[in-house]
């Protein structure tokens, strides 16, 4: 859907509709009872999953509404407000049943819900949305303001622009800016190993790391640009270099010369500069920030 945005290809809309079609296959109903969960290949119902899957139907709802799934997306949310507990925080995993372990916690899936959340809000006016992703950001806000270092949390970063951009509150620009710059310190640049400079450490940097990164210091930049912030500028630099590195790692040219299959391979983005291995998630991340990339530096 990013892809058809920017470039209004109608192929990439039919694509995106085959892969929400796919994507329902795998929900299920929830407690509450008009609420549904994503139940991943491994069994498990994990709150990124329903967050992602929502920001997935949100955007079918924006940029394919003929096409949309107002009730599936409605109820993904509903699923996400009641795993949220009282102080804001979130519940990794929805329990399918009441002894199971609630799971490890992840750095990305209260981003990647508060973010769905935003993302339905912007198309439905819900303000129960809203105010559950407020709390939740507000809750993440205080959590790392504590850290001795700040986590790449590109999804809140994310979220915390979309919320930005509704409400114009200080305290979610400042985060934004302040965890891009935790980002960008780790940065490789011209003077490390050959190959690395616009990767990220600690050590050999990777495509998908670098693209995640990205995703969130776009959204940082979009936010410093606005606001007259002297650090714009360091940003769009260092998306630049995320850039660089990233094209670097996609398979094109002489690059597919001692494969096997190269026509195969082309187009696809690989793990970095010491491994050839393609995963999908490595080619979305690398998708979506060159766009965003593209979109603000370009």
């Amino acid at each position: 859907l990013d892809l058809y945005r920017a470039t209004r290809d109608v192929h990439y809309r039919e694509s995106a509709r085959l892969a929400v079609k796919f994507l329902k296959t795998r929900f299920h109903r929830g407690r509450p009872g008009d609420s549904v969960y994503v139940l991943d290949f491994d069994g498990k119902a994990k709150l990124g999953a329903n967050g992602l899957a929502l920001v997935a139907l949100a955007k079918q709802i924006e940029l394919d509404p003929k096409m949309a799934d107002r009730q599936g997306a409605t109820r993904l949310a509903k699923l996400i407000l009641a795993m949220q507990r009282a102080d804001g925080s979130l519940v990794t995993r929805y329990r399918l049943q009441p002894d199971d372990p609630e799971g490890i916690e992840s750095l990305y899936y209260p981003g990647e819900a508060m973010l769905g959340l935003v993302c339905l809000f912007k198309s439905n006016g819900d303000y129960r949305l809203l105010a559950s992703a407020r709390l939740g950001a507000d809750f993440l806000i205080e959590a790392q303001r504590i850290m001795e270092v700040l986590p790449p949390d590109a999804w809140l970063m994310q979220a915390l622009e979309a919320l930005y951009n509704i409400g114009h509150e200080g305290k979610y620009a400042a985060h934004t800016i302040k965890l891009a710059e935790t980002m960008i310190a780790e940065q490789y640049t011209l003077n490390d190993p050959p190959g690395y400079s616009g990767g990220f450490g600690p050590g050999p940097p990777r495509s998908t790391p670098a693209a995640s990164r990205a995703e969130g210091l776009v959204s940082a930049y979009r936010i410093a640009r606005s606001t007259g912030d002297a650090r714009a500028p360091k940003i769009a630099d260092a998306l630049r270099a995320c850039a660089s590195f990233q094209l670097a790692q996609q398979f094109a040219g002489r690059i597919n010369a001692s494969l096997p299959n190269p026509h195969r391979a082309t187009g696809g983005f690989f793990e970095g500069p010491s491994s050839m291995r393609i995963r999908i998630d490595f080619v979305q991340h690398n998708i979506s920030s060159l766009l965003g990339e593209a979109e603000v530096l370009y």
